[in-house]
């Protein structure tokens, strides 16, 4: 639990003051040391004096008075802390950053350490815009300055950690910040900031690296959040961190280190950076991480001899920070994967060599062929899909490509169309190790050209042939059952009414099942016959066209149209093109007859449509001029003989109506008109 009271601060900074050296649960902190002390002595160790010159060592911060200071000297003083000892650079009061986490440092304004003329820093400010994050309200800057020469080495390291009481769980706003600048003494040149967020150019700050659950940020690097029991007074800490740069050797450079506060005037809530003792390294460069993410993995089987030999010097080679018995000279040949790093002791000069080695697995790509079908239409395959089928060991760092030709010079792009037959070269790389290749093949079965359905008669049986030119046909029925297969099968005889398909296997070996029907022929049927005078038009329908009419006992034709049909009934045969079964319909061409003359010469004596019995319902009415009926047959006697109720009737007009149902139809039919009876009177 946090106390921000004045009385409860000054009890705990007293506290800490007093007993921390004894108090083994705690760092301790010494604000005696001078600039040149803490550089010189702590940062890089007089043991490195023979490989970097040090010069105009300056730290600016502030003085509390009573001995504290926003900087000094850091023991771990036998707790957990992850560093032995070192250099603190604080917003606030370094002795206030000892341990316990019991009180907020700078908890408000009116906190001794709350102090708005501790300005900040131009320097960092520039480095926070340039990445576009907060620079308002920056004060409370420490700065550590120095100028330094490499005599040895090219590259150069040191090793730090931030923390922070803005380390708070919800806290997305306030973001204290630290920088390593380093540029060539006495140029013009910009510095150039090395304290960042690895991988990236993002400088260090409390939102930077975060593990607050509203905003994280590069959690990875974020070591804790504190609760009261530990070794320093910061409320969260990363983890330790590594800034490197390239130097030339022999040329001066000025090194900067500042840290401040960010958000409010006065410096609320400090946070520190700790500077591992001895850590300002020289570094030897052994090449470049062997990196499965960036394509360089060794592979498999293979080594990598690291060479770290400098005149004089001795060695000491690890493996995850793990020593290796017997590791002790300039060279190293790595065979499994792992981090490597050599100490090298050049009398006394300190430096270390690093370097990742990961390894590749070697790519093995099955020569496969895929047959597909899409009716003659463009096949679309997605070839990345494709790459868990032809790759069994396949990795998320393997990168395959695919290629039109057998160089490997066209590529193609993931959809890929194709219709015929063809082949695609594909290339997998995987770190180190070689190309592997090898070809894809693009098939489409063949379907049978000449295989139809079959329609044939009841009782009969059909043949079911494919062309010729197949690797293989198997012919089965819908049951499953075979009824033939080989290679030369490609007919079978005797095939009953059913459903059935042919399995045709193409000579590029691959198949496709073809359906096939043989149907059973329905017969057609006579749905109307137009009778148009002395010509008859015949309509069918039926599943089997086309269909061949025949009239009477006449030959077969393949029009529908019969013409100058003698007067009476006639019967109409039709057969489809199986001529399986025939079917008849009879139909009637009518004498309309518009004069009688009843004298009993045997010529137009009677009114006779004796032939409309075929038909339904059928009724002639006779009217006279004045619409007196005359006639109406009875008991389907369709005969006039121009009398009414057995008396001659006189010469003259009639009228006349002639109904009837036809028996398929039943659709009504009726003919109307005028008959002259000339009678002898």
């Amino acid at each position: 639990m946090k106390f921000s009271s004045i009385f409860t601060f000054i009890f705990s900074l007293i506290f800490t003051l007093g007993f921390s050296i004894l108090h083994a649960q705690n760092i301790s902190v010494n604000t005696n040391y001078t600039a040149d002390q803490l550089v010189k002595d702590v940062f890089f160790g007089s043991q490195n004096a023979t490989c970097i010159a040090v010069d105009n060592v300056t730290v600016t911060g502030f003085d509390f008075g009573f001995g504290d200071k926003s900087f000094g000297y850091f023991n771990k003083n036998g707790t957990n802390f992850e560093m032995s000892e070192g250099i603190i650079l604080s917003t606030g009061s370094a002795l206030a950053g000892v341990g316990p986490n019991s009180f907020i440092q700078t908890a408000d304004r009116n906190s001794p350490f709350a102090n708005s003329n501790w300005g900040g820093d131009q320097d960092l400010i520039d480095v926070l815009a340039q990445s576009n994050l907060n620079y308002d309200n920056i004060l409370n800057a420490t700065v550590l300055e120095f100028d330094f020469t490499a005599l040895k080495s090219n590259k150069i390291s040191f090793d730090y950690m931030f923390l922070s009481e803005e380390y708070r769980e919800g806290n997305c706003r306030y973001s204290d910040a630290f920088a390593f600048l380093i540029k060539k003494a006495n140029t013009p040149d910009p510095y150039l900031n090395i304290a960042v967020v690895p991988g990236t150019n993002i400088p260090v700050s409390t939102l930077t690296i975060n593990a607050s659950a509203g905003c994280p940020q590069n959690s990875n690097y974020f070591g804790s959040y504190n609760d009261v029991q530990t070794p320093t007074n910061f409320n969260g800490q990363t983890k330790i961190l590594s800034a490197k740069a390239n130097v030339d050797i022999g040329v001066k450079y000025h090194i900067k280190l500042v840290i401040a506060d960010h958000g409010d005037s006065t410096g609320l809530f400090d946070s520190a950076v700790f500077l591992r003792a001895g850590s300002f390294l020289g570094n030897k460069d052994l090449g470049t991480d062997r990196l499965l993410s960036t394509g360089t993995a060794l592979c498999e089987n293979s080594t990598l001899p690291l060479n770290a030999t400098t005149p004089g010097a001795t060695y000491q080679w690890f493996k995850n920070n793990v020593l290796i018995p017997g590791a002790t000279f300039g060279t190293y040949t790595v065979t499994t994967p792992g981090n490597y790093d050599v100490m090298i002791d050049d009398s006394g000069c300190k430096q270390i060599g690093s370097i990742k080695i990961e390894f590749a697995e070697k790519p093995v790509i099955l020569e496969k062929t895929f047959c597909n079908d899409n009716n003659g239409n463009p096949i679309i395959v997605k070839l990345q899909d494709l790459n868990a089928q032809i790759i069994p060991n396949l990795k998320d760092y393997f990168l395959v490509k695919y290629y039109q030709d057998s160089d490997h010079l066209i590529p193609l792009s993931d959809s890929f169309s194709y219709t015929a037959d063809t082949n695609i070269y594909v290339e997998v790389e995987s770190g180190s190790c070689a190309k592997t290749k090898q070809t894809l093949h693009f098939y489409t079965p063949k379907k049978s050209l000449i295989l139809r359905d079959q329609i044939i008669c009841q009782n009969s049986t059909a043949k079911l042939e494919a062309e010729l030119g197949y690797k293989n046909y198997k012919w089965v029925r819908e049951d499953g059952t075979i009824i033939a297969q080989g290679a030369t099968i490609n007919f079978v005889d005797n095939i009953p009414v059913g459903n059935y398909s042919v399995e045709l296997t193409s000579m590029n070996g691959c198949s496709l099942i073809q359906p096939v029907k043989v149907i059973a022929a329905q017969l057609p049927q006579i749905v109307n016959i137009e009778v148009t005078g002395s010509t008859a038009t015949i309509f069918v329908t039926g599943r089997n066209p086309p269909y061949e009419y025949a009239l009477d006992s006449g030959n077969y034709q393949t029009s529908n149209v019969f013409t100058n049909i003698p007067r009476g009934l006639h019967k109409i045969f039709v057969r489809d093109f199986a001529k399986c079964e025939i079917v008849e319909k009879e139909f009637l061409i009518i004498n309309l007859i518009n004069a009688i003359t009843p004298n009993n010469d045997g010529y137009n004596d009677h009114l006779d449509y004796s032939d409309l019995n075929i038909k339904k319902d059928v009724s002639i009415s006779i009217y006279d001029r004045y619409g007196t009926r005359v006639f109406q047959s009875q008991n389907q006697q369709f005969i006039w003989d121009g009398k009414s109720k057995g008396r001659a009737l006189p010469t003259g007009n009639y009228w006349y109506i002639l109904n009837w149902t036809e028996p398929d139809t039943n659709l009504p039919v009726s003919y109307k008109g005028w008959i002259l009876l000339k009678n002898r009177n």
